[in-house]
């Protein structure tokens, strides 16, 4: 006899999204980390310079056995899943290069270090990204000059090719983060969530606009909202930025 599957909806499955962000150092993509809900900030930056006014918790990578830690202490602690809505790894960049500068010594041929640094960051994608929070994964943009054309062209930057071209596929939403000006000459801060031949990125929900203001918790209410139709809203939004208080 066959055994019985314990069916539910997909409106029953608890929401939890998971966005990489990518853009030029300075634009504004650490910032973003306060505008999450409940925040904990996994940083491998080695100083957090735009968020110095906000008193937010942040854990520190040094090395793989601190993101190894982090993460065991995320998955098994009640009082993170009681404490955080959303972890922040800022950036997928750097957290790369630890591990690289880690591996490099230890193989005379780079390349074998190089194909264990991708093995292990896709390891630590995956753990990250599938636990019970939402997840924001900042990245450094690294411009691509096509030597045929000219063209260029920007997409997250990690060393590596192999996982440099492997990681917009990890994420639902890749969002690459620029500035833009008013009219008025205002600048404001957006967030593109459709590519094209210049850039990379993706909204799987269809939930979000061209543009979207640089936002987390809204970003997030708009793609968990269960019940409303997955349809683009027509044009842009272009949506004034709060100006922070301390910059990178």
């Amino acid at each position: 006899m066959a055994k019985k599957l314990n069916l539910t909806t997909t409106m029953n499955i608890p929401q939890f999204i998971n966005v990489l962000c990518y853009a030029e150092s300075g634009v504004g993509k650490t910032y973003m980390c306060k505008t999450a809900p409940k925040p904990l900030i996994i940083s491998a930056e080695g100083g957090l310079l735009s968020l110095a006014d906000e008193d937010l918790p942040v854990f520190d990578i040094n090395n793989r056995n601190d993101l190894n830690d982090a993460y065991d202490w995320l998955s098994m602690s009640k009082e993170a899943k009681d404490s955080y809505e959303t972890i922040c790894i800022d950036s997928l960049s750097e957290i790369a290069e630890v591990l690289l500068a880690e591996e490099l010594p230890n193989h005379k041929d780079p390349r074998k270090a190089y194909g264990i640094m991708a093995e292990l960051m896709a390891i630590t994608i995956r753990g990250y990204r599938d636990l019970p929070f939402h997840t924001y994964f900042t990245a450094k943009v690294k411009k691509i000059v096509d030597e045929a054309t000219g063209a260029t062209s920007f997409m997250p930057s990690v060393p590596g090719q192999m996982l440099l071209n492997n990681l917009p596929y990890f994420f639902d939403f890749v969002l690459r983060m620029d500035i833009g000006k008013l009219p008025d000459k205002t600048k404001y801060r957006y967030l593109d969530t459709i590519g094209d031949r210049r850039y990379i990125a993706k909204d799987r929900s269809g939930k979000l606009a061209e543009k979207e203001n640089p936002d987390l918790g809204y970003i997030i209410k708009k793609i968990t909202r269960v019940g409303e139709p997955m349809v683009k809203p027509k044009g842009e939004t272009k949506t004034k930025d709060v100006k922070p208080k301390v910059t990178t």
